[in-house]
C-alpha cells in the first residue's frame, strides 16, 4: 500500500511580512535516508528512484539492500510506492542496490542498475560492481530481471589502477541511459573511468562495442555518477568530478561526444564526500535533483534528495547551483536589525552570527529558511542557514551559534524560538528561547549573541524583521 508523507504549511507567524513556519523544502523525503536520485514523468506524474541508505550513524559503508520508487504531481507531496530488494538479480551479492535509472521506451520500462557480482569461482579475473537491468510494464511494480545475468563482466572494462589491488572493481556503476529523437538509445556509466555504448532496439543489450570517454578540458578527474540529458538541441553530460566530490558538466552536440567541459555545477556537499545527481524536466520547467547528508545524524552513509531549479544562461551553458534548505517551493528569508536597519543576520562555515551591512556580491549567507522544529502556540520559529541545511541556530550554554542537527528532541527545543512584539517596536519582532524565557536573540558588538535585554539600546538591539529576500 502506498503511503504519503506531505511537507505541510506551519502556521502564519505573527508580524512576519510573508509565510514562515513552512516545513522546510529540502531534504524532498524525510520520512527515511535516500541517496542517488533518477526520475521520470509517465502520464503526467513523476516517478523518483532511489537508493535507501540503511547504514547506522556508527556504520562505516554503504548499505542499500533496496531501492524505493516515489511518486508526485506536484513535487511537493512525494508518496513511497514501493522498494524493490536487490534479490530481484539473483546472481547478485551483498547490500549493493547503488545508483540505478529507469526510462520508458515503446511502452515498456527499463531500470538500469548497479549491483555487485561474486568473485569468479576459478579465481580468474576480479568479481565486482556491474550493471542489472530489469523490465516492467508500469513504474513501479512487476519489475524481472530482464537478462537473468549482468549486462557486462566486470573483467570487460579496465578498471582504475587503485581498483587493481583489491579482489573486486567498481568502475562498471552509476549507469545513466539516453534516448534520442532518432530512438537510438545510449548506456553511459562508470567510476574512474567513463564508458558509454550503444543500446540495442531490446534496451537489454548491447550494441556495438564499449567506448571509453574522455572529457576534454576537464581540470580535475572524473569520478562518477554520469547523467545525459538534452536542451534546445545540445547535449549535456553531467557527472562528479574529484573527491571529496564536486558536480560538473560539460557539452556536445552528440549524444556520442566528444564532450568539452563546461564547468561546475555545485561545489562539494557539506558532510558528504558523494555527490550524485540527476535531471528532471516536468510541465515545461527543469529541475536538477541531488543527494546532501541534511537530514538529522546525516553523512557519507545516510544522504539525503533534494532538489533545485535548474536554469540555463543565454549561451546555453548551465547556472551554477547552491544545495539550499528552501528547494523549489519557498523563498529565503533575512533577518533584519532594527537598531542598524542596514545590517542583516548572516552565517559562514563555523558556529558565528554577524550583523553587518550587504556587499554587492552577497548572494547566501543572509538568506534563512524560518520554520518551527517545534511547533508551540502557533508563535514558534527556527532560522537554517539556507546555504547549510541540516545546520540550525541554537540557544544553549547561554550562546547563540549554528550547530548541525543531531536528531534529538533537546536539539529541537533549543533550536526553536518564540516569536514575540518587538521589544522595541511592536511592528518588529524579537524572538526568545522557548527553553529560557530570559534568553532573546540580540547583536553586540556586531554579532549575535542571547541576551536578557534591560536597557532601550539592548530592546533595540533584541528586535528584529524577518523580510523577502527576493
Amino acid at each position: 500500500m502506498a503511503t504519503t508523507f506531505k511537507r505541510t504549511l506551519g502556521a502564519t507567524l505573527v508580524g512576519l511580512t510573508c509565510a514562515a513556519g513552512a516545513q522546510a523544502d529540502n531534504p524532498i523525503i524525510t520520512e527515511r535516508f535516500t541517496a542517488d536520485p533518477a526520475a521520470l514523468v509517465h502520464d503526467g506524474r513523476v516517478y523518483l528512484y532511489v537508493g535507501h541508505d540503511e547504514a547506522t550513524e556508527e556504520g562505516d559503508f554503504f548499505v542499500l539492500k533496496e531501492w524505493n520508487i516515489y511518486s508526485s504531481d506536484n513535487l511537493e507531496d512525494w508518496t513511497l510506492e514501493g522498494a524493490v530488494p536487490r534479490t530481484i538479480f539473483e546472481w547478485a551479492e551483498h547490500d549493493s542496490a547503488w545508483a540505478s535509472q529507469a526510462t520508458e521506451h515503446d511502452g515498456k520500462f527499463y531500470w538500469y542498475t548497479t549491483v555487485r557480482m561474486p568473485e569468479p569461482e576459478d579465481g580468474e579475473g576480479m568479481g565486482g560492481y556491474t550493471l542489472g537491468v530489469a523490465v516492467s510494464d508500469d513504474p513501479v511494480t512487476g519489475w524481472k530481471d530482464a537478462l537473468g545475468e549482468p549486462m557486462l563482466d566486470p573483467n570487460e572494462t579496465e578498471p582504475a589502477e587503485h581498483m587493481i589491488e583489491h579482489s573486486h572493481s567498481w568502475d562498471d556503476i552509476d549507469p545513466t541511459v539516453f534516448v534520442d529523437h532518432d530512438g537510438q538509445a545510449y548506456l553511459y556509466w562508470g567510476n574512474s573511468h567513463l564508458y558509454y555504448a550503444k543500446l540495442k532496439d531490446n534496451m537489454i543489450e548491447f550494441d556495438g562495442e564499449i567506448h571509453r570517454v574522455d572529457i576534454e578540458g576537464m581540470p580535475g578527474t572524473f569520478t562518477e555518477a554520469p547523467w545525459i540529458h538534452e536542451h534546445e538541441g545540445m547535449y549535456y553530460l553531467t557527472f562528479a568530478m574529484n573527491y571529496p566530490e564536486e558536480l560538473a558538466y560539460a557539452m556536445s552536440d552528440s549524444p556520442a561526444g566528444p564532450w568539452e567541459y563546461k564547468g561546475k555545477l555545485m561545489e562539494v556537499i557539506e558532510d558528504s564526500g558523494t555527490s550524485h545527481q540527476a535531471i528532471l524536466k516536468y510541465e515545461g520547467k527543469q529541475y536538477f535533483i541531488y543527494h546532501t547528508a541534511a537530514l538529522p545524524t546525516g553523512g557519507n552513509f545516510r544522504r539525503s534528495v533534494s532538489m533545485e531549479h535548474l536554469r540555463y544562461n543565454a549561451d546555453g551553458t548551465i547556472k551554477k547551483l547552491t544545495p539550499t534548505a528552501s528547494g523549489i517551493t519557498h523563498a529565503a528569508q533575512a533577518l533584519q536589525s532594527f537598531a542598524d536597519t542596514d545590517h542583516y543576520l548572516r552565517y559562514g562555515s563555523d558556529e558565528a552570527v554577524s550583523a553587518t551591512g550587504l556587499e554587492a556580491e552577497d548572494h547566501y549567507n543572509f538568506k534563512w529558511h524560518v520554520k518551527a522544529l517545534v511547533e508551540q502556540g502557533g508563535n514558534t520559529v527556527s532560522f537554517q542557514p539556507e546555504t547549510r541545511p541540516g545546520y540550525y541556530l541554537v540557544a544553549e550554554d547561554g550562546e547563540a551559534s549554528i550547530v548541525e542537527h543531531d536528531g534529538t528532541d533537546a536539539f529541537a527545543r533549543n533550536a526553536t524560538f518564540e516569536q514575540v512584539s518587538g521589544l522595541a517596536d511592536g511592528d518588529w519582532s524579537s524572538f526568545r528561547s522557548i527553553e529560557n524565557k530570559d534568553h532573546y536573540l540580540m547583536v553586540k558588538d556586531g554579532e549575535l549573541i542571547l541576551g536578557n535585554p534591560d536597557s532601550a539600546a539592548e530592546r533595540k538591539a533584541a528586535t528584529f524583521q524577518v523580510t523577502p529576500t527576493e
